[in-house]
């Protein structure tokens, strides 16, 4: 194989327009450039359009498509670094992530091409050059389901959460094989499959602001400033006054973002107790560190109620960030370099499901509200808390709320979501889904 070749101006324009196609989406959200049914048709046509050049491209295609496409979706990743003082990584990373997707998009798109030649070969007269486009589906298919390390934030079917199509994945699917048909038949009427996946229900953004019983809270406090200890104190009469401030407005229940209060809760005691009374008005949620034991700390959610509390600690951890999934030797090295040979969190082993207002909310936090793991039991009712500051400023609010989305309306899941670093909302499915 000659690397020059996949070098070429062509090559790199047609993947460069195709991630222009498939990241489109993300980009109108973020910037609030369409609105309606406008949105909605802009983003199909787009998706479409730019499936159907992905299905017939060759494999140096796929090669930049899948580099240009995975920065487009995910250089916000890359922003973190900026607080671990390491902003010359930067670059690094985003090119990083660029090459590992790439790579991932040119071996499945070679091994179509294998495939397709060995089917082709012995099946001539039956498959004469027809099997590509429906292998290059599958091959799609696959990178849909693709989750390094556990992550998944470049999942195809996203594309459709803000369209006039279905996002479940045997509508992605069909979406996919009805192009590839097209293609290799070019007969127009093979398009008019599409139409079993229309689907014109769609989850809606409600403003935090418009709840009656319910106080979600947004604070827009700087990573480099949370973490200092001098200001550990202003923090929490930051949660206290808020709380009281809930409480003379009648609400019945408080929530506040993630890892609010950055310090191990369960070990002041005076700031336990401030909580414990004033939770017998009010319901109070809030993310701290939870000092388990000896070298056993969790990323949790503190839920205070009726003078008690309970601590749901979080499951599904993220990674790098919060646990590094690489052997134990490996980690270590990582850790001393990049994060000041910092512990690795622990994870719980099960979700926290609590009875709040009379209905039974599913705990998560941050990460875990885009985790296909929280969603295995269709939780009715879902909290999530957020720290968003670790991306300031990007895309990654938005791209977080098109999943929280897709995973309401996969799972008709009411999500309350309190964030810091961008507004708090709650997302509800269509009300034919509840």
């Amino acid at each position: 194989m000659k690397i020059g070749k996949y070098f070429t101006t062509n090559n790199i324009i047609g993947g460069l327009f195709i991630a222009f196609l498939l990241s489109a989406f993300l980009y109108i959200e973020h910037f609030e450039l369409l609105v309606g049914y406008s949105k909605l048709t802009i983003n199909t046509l787009f998706a479409l359009f730019g499936f159907y050049r992905l299905l017939k491209a060759k494999p140096a295609v796929w090669f930049f498509t899948g580099f240009f496409l995975s920065i487009s979706w995910l250089w916000w990743m890359a922003v973190s670094f900026y607080y671990y003082n390491m902003v010359y990584l930067i670059p690094i990373v985003v090119v990083a992530i660029g090459v590992v997707y790439a790579l991932l998009f040119l071996g499945l798109r070679l091994l179509v091409k294998k495939v397709a030649k060995a089917i082709e070969c012995k099946f001539y007269a039956l498959f004469p050059s027809k099997t590509t486009p429906f292998l290059n589906a599958l091959a799609l298919l696959a990178i849909n389901q693709f989750e390094p390390f556990g992550f998944n934030w470049l999942k195809l079917q996203l594309i459709f959460v803000e369209s006039l199509l279905n996002i479940h994945l045997w509508s992605f699917a069909l979406i996919l094989f009805t192009l590839a048909l097209f293609i290799v038949f070019r007969r127009y009427w093979l398009l008019l499959l599409l139409l079993f996946t229309i689907d014109l229900k769609h989850p809606t953004i409600v403003n935090a602001k418009l709840l009656r019983d319910i106080e979600l809270v947004s604070t827009n406090i700087s990573i480099k400033e949370k973490w200092k200890s001098e200001n550990q104190a202003l923090y929490t009469q930051m949660v206290l006054t808020r709380v009281d401030r809930a409480i003379t407005h009648h609400k019945k229940l408080i929530i506040f973002p993630e890892s609010l209060l950055p310090y191990f809760l369960n070990d002041t005691n005076t700031t336990l107790q401030e909580l414990l009374e004033r939770s017998k008005k009010i319901t109070i949620v809030t993310g701290a560190l939870y000092d388990k034991a000896v070298g056993d700390y969790r990323n949790s959610a503190y839920i205070f109620r009726d003078g008690n509390y309970t601590v749901a600690n979080k499951v599904v951890l993220v990674p790098f960030g919060e646990a590094n999934p690489l052997p134990q030797w490996m980690g270590k090295i990582v850790n001393k370099i990049f994060f000041d040979g910092s512990i690795d969190y622990k994870g719980d082993k099960e979700f926290t499901t609590i009875k709040l207002l009379n209905k039974e909310f599913k705990i998560a936090i941050c990460y875990e509200g885009t985790s296909a793991k929280t969603y295995q039991d269709n939780p009715k009712y879902l909290i999530v808390i957020s720290n968003n500051g670790w991306f300031k400023p990007s895309i990654e609010p938005t791209e977080q709320k098109l999943l929280l989305k897709f995973f309401s309306k996969l799972h008709k899941t009411t999500i309350y979501h309190s964030i810091n670093g961008s507004p708090s909302y709650v997302v509800v499915p269509h009300p034919e889904d509840l």
